[in-house]
Parts: structure tokens; sequence; C-alpha cells
């Protein structure tokens, strides 16, 4: 059977295609799982999600910078993940959106170890770095799970539901992920 770094045992990161324009729009109708993700947006209508969504499934990734649908095994859409590279610091920073009823099933630590894998291993990004809002312990407690440090502390830097909240920074090296996960991540792959 073909490796495919992209795929875990829980999930797989997949390009955007033109048809996911729904799932961007019901996963921005929950604000409550936004605000722990980024930010709310105001509601946008279905031809603008159709643009949207058609725009990103026609972009050849380049340098690191992706927006990836999060897929179960069974084809189950559950979320994204995109990421933001820094070519002159070799770093990058990540976010990832969980339609709420996928929560608490370990994808957004999958997804993070599959974009890491991908990141460190063939674009030579040398670290990872999250920022986590101080509301949001779920994410706090993934991160600390995964592997990640708590690096520091923006006081007051992030304004929602009415009042300013820290902003925690985590991170990860390279050399920090591999001695966890190591470069290879089962035997179907041929190192």
């Amino acid at each position: 059977m073909p490796y495919d770094m992209f795929e875990g045992k829980k999930i797989r990161l997949r390009g955007v295609r033109p048809d996911d324009w729904e799932q961007f729009v019901n996963w921005d109708r929950d604000s409550e799982a936004s605000r722990h993700g980024w930010q709310v947006w105001p509601p946008y209508g279905e031809e603008g999600a159709r643009a949207f969504a058609r725009e990103e499934s026609a972009k050849k990734p380049t340098d690191g910078k992706h927006l990836l649908i999060i897929e179960r095994l069974d084809d189950v859409a559950v979320g994204s993940l995109s990421t933001r590279p820094d070519a002159r610091r070799f770093s990058f920073e990540y976010g990832i959106n969980l339609g709420r009823e996928h929560w608490g099933h370990g994808y957004a630590e999958e997804a993070l170890e599959l974009i890491c894998r991908y990141m460190f291993g063939e674009l030579r990004m040398h670290k990872i770095q999250a920022w986590v809002y101080g509301f949001n312990t779920r994410s706090q407690a993934m991160h600390a799970k995964f592997g990640m440090v708590l690096e520091g502390r923006l006081r007051e830097g992030q304004f929602t539901r009415g009042r300013f909240w820290d902003i925690l920074i985590y991170g990860m090296t390279a050399d920090e992920y591999f001695a966890k996960y190591g470069i290879t991540p089962d035997t179907r792959g041929s190192g």
C-alpha cells in the first residue's frame, strides 16, 4: 500500500474542494467555536462562500502556506487547518478550526502531528508556534499533551466576549518534535 504522509490513524489532511463551501458556512455559524479558533466573523452569503472555496481549491500550495481540510478516514470533513510560514525564521504558525461535534476525538492533535511531519521533514522548518487564548483551556491542554512548551504570554492581547484576554504562546522545535514522534510515523512508510 502506498504511504501518504498526510494520512494518520483517524484523519487525513486534504486540499479544499469547491463543494467544501457548505462546511465553511456551517463552521462559521458556531460563533463560540469560531471565537476559540481565531475570531468571530459576520456571516457571509452563499455565493461568497462558494467563491472562497472555489478560489482556495484552485490555489497551488506554495512555500508552506496552506489551507487544508481535516477529514476523517470515512470522508467526513471535521475542520480545517491553516499554516503561515516565516521563511526568514524557518518557523511557522498554524490555526485549527474543528466543528464542535468533533471536539475531544484527537483530530486536532493528529492534524498537528501530520502538518509538523511535513513542515519539519520536507520544508526544513525549524519551529512551530501557536497562539492560544487564555480562556481556551481545551487548546492549552492539547498543546501541552502534544509536547509544545508554553513560551510566553501577551497580556490582554485578544478582545472577545466583551473583554480582553491573555494570549499564550506555545512552541516546539523540529528536534523536539522528532524526539517525541520520530521521523517516520509508522511501519507503512519507507523512511
